[in-house]
């Protein structure tokens, strides 16, 4: 292994692992794809470029590290899998970029980052938002007290899920696989970013996020085959006495929904739209900040900074640390009640050859929420 060239190994290509592998592939990062882990039987078919540069293809860890090394490892396997994956790599030298979530329980993350710690290793979370370059510039003018003290931070973000995407692993949409706890939804996965990125915002220290220690809550179930549940507004309180309001949901019409988001703080308000977010900000005295011109990075920079972590020393911004106030989160929002939606709103309907599941006038009712700061029932729209 080499500190001037890392090597990398890359677990779970099948899903978005396989962003990882292409960029390696494709573009010289300043490191080398040293091995791929994954079950699937067909992956160097379907990546034809694994057999032509003689990446080595493993099923499992052991037979990678009986055989290879890697200085480090990024886990896109599923999050049931993060922490026997996690302390696996750590304690056989690597250093270690999980994607999010990191787990399920702040047990684990505490592990976790125990063993990271133990070993010499830093532990990254792959929550890009938070490697963002305006997303740290908003971040370095909130600890420097430019906007205030925080009051409230709101964000609308969906994404469409169809009978594909539910259909592709054993684990979407569950709350247990194979006796073990997966809690996959549009909050604990696939919209997890921006909330994530709000608790990232409002912690103490450039690497710590906020805690959350409250939550008001209504969790509905819109694709009546999904077991979990698949639409969430939330209220939650936090350590630092904001809150933070989140809408989010997976029977939506279009491709996506957001994100949008509306920030205020005792200075003023900063508000982004897109996944661009262009962060823009209007203060009390009427001056206007916009975070425009700063170049975000590029868009697998937490790839890039790791793989700089593991030449120069240091670490990631966003490591264990930044993923409490999401965890706990996740953890309030399942012990929630979860109600089906009245079934006049579920609208069956195909599209590009697949099935899908929208709810009516969802769209509208969630940014109709974040514009109100309420909760369905509190406008009286409740969909059960």
């Amino acid at each position: 292994m080499s500190m001037e060239r890392p090597q990398v190994l890359v677990v779970g290509a099948g899903g978005y692992g396989r962003v990882y592998v292409d960029a390696l592939l494709r573009e010289d990062l300043g490191a080398d794809l040293a091995g791929v882990c994954d079950l699937a039987p067909d992956l160097e078919e379907r990546i034809p470029a694994l057999r032509e540069r003689k990446i080595p293809v493993y099923r499992d860890l052991t037979d990678f590290y009986a055989r290879e090394g890697a200085d480090l490892a990024v886990l896109a396997s599923p999050v049931h899998f993060h922490r026997d994956m996690t302390l696996y790599c750590l304690a056989h030298g690597s250093h270690v970029l999980c994607e999010k979530p990191l787990c399920l329980t702040l047990a684990e993350a505490e592990e976790m980052a125990a063993a990271a710690e133990a070993a010499n290793r830093f532990l990254a979370l792959g929550y890009q938002l938070d490697y963002r370059r305006d997303v740290l510039a908003l971040k370095r003018d909130i600890l420097a007290g430019r906007y205030g003290a925080p009051r409230r931070l709101g964000v609308c973000h969906s994404f469409r899920r169809g009978e594909r995407y539910y259909a592709r692993n054993d684990w979407a949409g569950k709350v247990t696989v194979r006796g073990r706890e997966v809690l996959d939804s549009p909050f604990a996965n696939a919209c997890a970013h921006n909330f994530q990125m709000m608790t990232f915002l409002l912690g103490d220290g450039l690497r710590t996020a906020c805690d959350v220690t409250g939550l008001e809550a209504e969790l509905y179930r819109g694709n009546p085959r999904v077991e979990n549940f698949d639409i969430a507004a939330l209220r939650f309180a936090t350590d630092c006495g904001a809150e933070l309001m989140y809408f989010t949901a997976h029977p939506i019409l279009p491709d996506a929904l957001g994100p949008r988001g509306v920030f205020e703080f005792e200075e003023g308000t900063v508000t982004f739209a897109g996944e661009a977010h262009a962060f823009r900000a209007r203060m009390k005295d009427g001056r206007q900040v916009d975070y425009g011109s700063i170049d975000p990075g590029q868009p697998l920079q937490k790839l890039l900074d790791a793989i700089q972590a593991v030449r120069e020393g240091g670490a990631p911004v966003c490591g264990a640390e930044a993923d409490r106030g999401h965890i706990r989160a996740v953890r309030l929002a399942q012990d929630c009640p979860v109600v089906a939606v009245r079934e006049e709103l579920r609208v069956s309907y195909e599209e590009g050859g697949q099935r899908y599941l929208r709810v009516e006038g969802l769209e509208k009712l969630l940014e109709d929420c974040l514009d109100a700061w309420a909760l369905p029932a509190q406008l009286g729209r409740r969909l059960d």
